[in-house]
């Protein structure tokens, strides 16, 4: 026989006779004489119904089936062959569940609840789970009565019991299955819980089970339909005060508190759900399960809350079996990436998710957690192949939840090539399987990565309008990450269109929320953004302020890969832009330095990039008056081989060469400038400086013209802030010397 142990789903039926232990005591040759004949109506059925015998167990039999209605046919067929037998009392439960077939026996989930709904039965009944009747819903042989959804004490499950009807089968009264009977949540309000993190009784070192396994569940819960499910930075932010109080000050209705103590190969584990409403448990339970059974722990539990919570979410897990040792190296890896503090860190998590793809290649959710740290760590290339390798291997297991995940991923790549066109494409189809599968959150996160990709099409209003609904959605489930960047991105066209309130009204509702609640990472990059909302409306003090809390946050990842360097060199720059307008000239060439040097790092092929940080570093330095470095830099931003002769930036070269050569007391021209800044759109700044190449005061006036219309957009405070600034001010004092002598 062979050893092979085996995991499939498999209908497994559980029969005994009721009262055989007192008949034993009472008469023990007619209790073996009920048994004999049960065995010997039974073991010919289950054949007939292409099922196994798998063994006595006592007065009671094991069998399993390829289906539910072999199955239940089968317990049906028994007890109206018994129906009149009046001394043969049977009970039969049947459950379609995971099996573990091994050495000719079977185990597992299915078998522990077939057993349960066995010994809940009545005599001469027929006691199925709902993943039965929904298999024997189009058959017309079968009628049941529903019992609700109950709680399967110790063994961490809630089930939804039916007794089968017909006319030679007992049937239950539900009004006496109320003890057990789980009450679903049924207003019309949305659902809400928190799920607190799950208290670890064991080591310290097995906290990474509790946490993986506590935030697996609130993922589970979030892209359940339409439930307000608190995050775990909510959640943790909260710190050590009771459960009720947490509830008050996330405003959710539910709260699940539970416990994991893992002993040698075993796990005890406890469950509570508390309804805040109704003061009352919902649902709790103690049970332990084997090491062995870990990826089931997770799904057992998101299952009994959506049920609870009413639901009619399917969760749509790994189809196969998940390897327990990957499984645990996935949690760990999870909990090192999310509770990553430095780069070490990043490479620890990527260390343990490749553990355990190793263990179990078929391991999605490992798989793709790994693609996503190597969009953050990496060349987004490795990234893409991965995604793209996924989403082929979810579509043929029809594992909806990480094939969004892929499809996410493959658009935010996008996003970062400017390939506008496939991230509609990759964003439309994740927001078409988070509809299919009923997952609000993904739906919400959807249609705002369309609005980024329709952004960069610069159909502005189209973005909005996705950003918005995707929002509303947000706003129903409390669903803070995903809710903080749309209100970023809101914020980012609002600054474009020039209705800069706006933009900061929900620019800063996004700061306030990564403030509290987000990693440093991303709170310094929504910190950026809002800092240059700020530049754009001239708040330079505001601007520098939110800039340099990037700043901070980025000297922490100054040294990893990836998004983070491109981070760095951003705040460098635009630091840069705001020391250079409120004439702090030295800090100017500092960042203009530091970033064009980690650019070139970053970008070496970049000539045309490379070549214009070269000139605005030229430029910082012509302010500083250091002449001899400016011209240094102007030249080496002349030298680059696809920096052509007809660009912009090589008009602009030309006045600020031959500027810095005046200033320098060296011989300059100006007899080309006129030529080469006749198709340039000029600011006030570059106006001003033609005046003082060309000493032509038309260019004064059209400084000082566009200065008053740059003002038009300020408030009366920010404009006289402004104007104290060196170049507006040297533009106002030069205009009043020359034309109000």
């Amino acid at each position: 026989m062979s050893s092979k142990v085996e995991r499939k789903l498999a209908a497994i039926m559980f029969t005994d006779i009721v009262g055989y232990t007192a008949q034993m005591s009472k008469d023990e040759a007619v209790a073996i004489s009920l048994l004999n004949k049960k065995e010997s109506i039974l073991k010919p059925l289950i054949k007939e119904h292409n099922g196994t015998y798998v063994k006595s167990t006592g007065d009671g039999s094991l069998s399993h089936f390829k289906s539910a209605v072999d199955a239940a046919m089968c317990a049906k067929k028994l007890q109206e062959s018994i129906y009149d037998d009046k001394d043969l009392n049977v009970r039969v439960g049947v459950h379609l569940g995971d099996t573990i077939f091994e050495k000719g026996d079977v185990r597992g989930e299915g078998v522990n609840i077939a057993s349960r709904l066995e010994s809940m039965a009545v005599e001469g009944g027929v006691f199925v789970s709902k993943e039965v009747h929904d298999q024997l819903s189009n058959q017309i042989e079968f009628d049941d009565v529903s019992l609700g959804l109950q709680s399967m004490k110790g063994v961490g499950r809630l089930i939804e019991v039916f007794g089968l009807k017909g006319e030679k089968l007992t049937h239950p009264n539900p009004k006496e299955y109320k003890e057990n009977r789980i009450d679903k949540h049924s207003n019309d309000e949305i659902p809400s819980i928190a799920i607190i993190p799950f208290d670890n009784k064991g080591s310290e070192e097995d906290d990474f089970y509790a946490y993986g396994i506590s935030t697996d569940i609130i993922s589970d819960c979030s892209s359940a339909g339409l439930i307000r499910v608190a995050g775990i930075k909510e959640v943790e932010e909260l710190g050590n005060i009771s459960f009720k109080e947490k509830a008050k000050k996330l405003f959710v209705r539910y709260v699940a508190t539970g416990s994991l103590w893992k002993m040698n190969n075993i796990f005890q584990l406890s469950i509570e759900l508390y309804d805040t409403k109704d003061n009352k448990v919902v649902w709790s339970d103690r049970w332990q399960e084997k090491w062995e059974e870990l990826p089931t722990i997770k799904m057992n539990l998101s299952d009994g809350l959506l049920k609870t919570l009413s639901t009619n979410k399917i969760i749509n897990y790994e189809k196969d079996y998940i390897n327990p040792e990957a499984y645990e190296y996935y949690l760990k890896g999870k909990h090192a990436w999310e509770k990553r503090k430095n780069v070490e860190d990043i490479e620890i998590a990527r260390g343990l998710l490749l553990k355990s793809i190793e263990l179990d290649n078929r391991l999605l959710i490992s798989k793709n957690k790994l693609a996503w740290i190597e969009i953050y760590s990496s060349d987004t290339t490795i990234s893409k192949k991965m995604f793209l390798e996924n989403l082929k291997e979810a579509k043929e297991s029809k594992n909806y939840k990480e094939m969004s995940a892929a499809l996410t991923g493959l658009g935010c790549i996008s996003h970062d090539k400017k390939d506008k066109k496939n991230a509609i494409k990759y964003h439309t189809e994740s927001l078409e399987i988070s509809k299919k599968i009923n997952c609000k959150n993904g739906e919400a996160a959807s249609l705002c990565n369309l609005g980024i990709a329709y952004s960069m099409k610069k159909d502005f209003v189209k973005a909005l309008s996705l950003y918005k609904e995707g929002l509303n959605i947000f706003d129903k489930i409390n669903e803070y990450d995903n809710k903080s960047n749309c209100l970023n991105n809101i914020s980012l066209i609002y600054s474009w269109q020039k209705k800069y309130e706006k933009a900061i009204d929900y620019s800063l509702q996004s700061y306030q929320l990564d403030n509290k609640y987000a990693s440093q990472n991303k709170l310094g990059k929504t910190s950026l953004n809002l800092s240059k909302i700020y530049y754009r409306m001239h708040d330079y003090t505001n601007s520098l302020k939110y800039a340099l809390k990037a700043y901070e946050i980025g000297q922490q990842f100054k040294d990893a890969d990836g998004w983070y360097k491109e981070f760095i060199v951003d705040t460098h720059f635009h630091l840069a832009s705001i020391y250079d307008t409120i004439g702090e000239y030295n800090k100017t060439v500092y960042n203009y330095k530091m970033g064009a040097d980690r650019y070139v790092l970053l970008h070496p092929d970049d000539k045309e990039e490379i070549a214009h940080n070269s000139a605005d570093l030229g430029l910082a330095y012509y302010k500083l008056k250091d002449y001899k470095q400016a011209i240094e830099e102007f030249k080496s931003s002349l030298s680059f081989k696809n920096h052509s002769e007809g660009c912009t930036l090589s008009s602009e070269l030309e006045i600020f060469i031959n500027l810095t050569y005046k200033k320098y007391n060296k011989k300059y021209e100006t007899k080309n400038i006129l030529t080469a800044i006749k198709d340039m759109t000029l600011n006030y700044e570059q106006n001003f400086y033609i005046y003082e190449l060309l000493e032509n005061n038309l260019y004064l006036k059209n400084a000082y013209n566009h200065l008053k219309k740059e003002m038009n957009n300020m408030s009366t405070d920010l404009s006289i802030k402004f104007l104290n600034y060196p170049y507006p001010k040297r533009i106002v004092e030069e205009y009043n010397k020359v034309f109000k002598k």
